[in-house]
C-alpha cells in the first residue's frame, strides 16, 4: 500500500488513457483541469517565500512541474514510480520545455543532488507510513534547501484539532462512495475498466485501485493500493521538522476563488 509498485500501475494506466486528459489539464475550466485550478495555490506560496529553484518532490507525471516552470520557475521533479518519471519528459515535451525528471525516493535525494534549492513542494508527505521514515524524508528535504528555503507541503495544519481525527476519517469515509467506477476507455484494440473499491483504515480511507484490463480476447486483473492517511497531526510535523533542523513552521491560507486551500510551510 502506498508503495512504488502501486504508483507504477496507477500511473501506468493513467498515461493509457492520456488522450483524455493530456490537452486540457493547463485548462482550469475543464474537468482534467485540476492541476491548473491548484496552480495559483502552489505560485503564490513560491512567489510568497521568493523561491526561483524548485524541486517538485512526488511529481508524478509532472503536470504540476510544468505548470510552474511554464509560470517561470526553475524546476526539478523526483518521484519514486519509474513508470511516471518514464512519461513525465513526454508531457513537458508538449511545450519546449526542459524541465529535470529524476526517478528517486525520498531516503536518496540528498545523495542526488548538491545544488541547493530554494523550495521543495510536496503534497504526499503525509502518506509517510511511519514515523522513522517521516523523520528522515523531513532530514533529506532539510539537507537540500538552501538557509532560508521552505518545504511546502499538505496535510494536518496548525488549526486542526487532532481529537477531530476520528471524526474527520468517519465523514470521508461516509462522503465517499464504497464502489465507483473510475475509468472505462479503450484504445487500439486495449479496453480497460477502473474500478475503485474503498475501505475504512485506522488512519484513513483506502482507494483499491482494480484494473480490468482486456485485449486480444483475454482479460488480466491488475491492482494498487493508496491510502489517503490522516494519521500525522500537527504537532507530529512540527516534531519532525525541528529535529531535522527547520527553524520554524506555519500554516497558510491562500484564497482562490471561492475556496480557500491551506499549506504547511516550514523554514530551513
Amino acid at each position: 500500500m502506498n508503495t512504488a509498485e502501486d504508483w507504477d500501475v496507477i500511473w501506468r494506466w493513467q498515461w493509457f488513457r492520456r488522450p483524455l486528459w493530456l490537452p486540457y489539464f493547463r485548462d482550469p475550466t475543464h474537468p482534467e483541469g485540476r492541476p491548473a485550478r491548484l496552480a495559483p495555490v502552489w505560485n503564490w506560496v513560491l512567489a510568497q517565500s521568493g523561491a526561483h529553484r524548485v524541486l517538485d518532490c512526488n511529481c508524478g507525471l509532472g503536470l504540476r512541474a510544468v505548470l510552474l516552470a511554464e509560470s517561470g520557475f526553475e524546476v526539478v521533479g523526483t518521484d519514486s514510480s519509474a513508470v511516471a518519471i518514464r512519461h513525465a519528459p513526454e508531457v513537458a515535451a508538449t511545450k519546449p520545455l526542459s524541465i529535470p525528471f529524476v526517478h528517486c525516493p525520498w531516503q536518496s535525494l540528498a545523495e542526488r543532488f548538491t545544488e541547493p534549492f530554494d523550495a521543495i513542494i510536496n503534497d504526499a508527505f503525509s502518506l509517510t507510513p511511519t514515523r522513522t521514515e517521516l523523520r528522515f524524508a523531513a532530514l533529506n528535504f532539510a539537507t537540500l534547501l538552501r538557509p532560508g528555503g521552505v518545504l511546502i507541503f499538505t496535510g494536518a495544519d496548525e488549526h486542526s484539532n487532532p481529537e477531530e481525527r476520528e471524526a474527520q476519517i468517519e465523514h470521508a469515509w461516509q462522503s465517499a462512495p464504497r464502489y465507483q467506477l473510475g475509468a472505462d476507455y479503450e484504445h487500439d484494440g486495449t479496453h480497460l475498466i477502473l474500478l475503485i473499491v474503498r475501505d475504512r483504515a485506522p488512519y484513513g480511507v483506502v482507494d483499491n485501485h482494480v484494473f480490468i484490463v482486456r485485449r486480444d480476447g483475454r482479460a488480466t486483473l491488475e491492482t494498487a493500493s493508496i491510502c489517503n492517511s490522516m494519521q500525522w497531526t500537527w504537532d507530529d510535523y512540527h516534531a519532525v521538522c525541528r529535529e531535522a533542523g527547520f527553524s520554524s513552521l506555519e500554516s497558510v491560507r491562500v484564497p482562490v476563488g471561492r475556496r480557500q486551500h491551506v499549506l504547511n510551510v516550514a523554514r530551513r
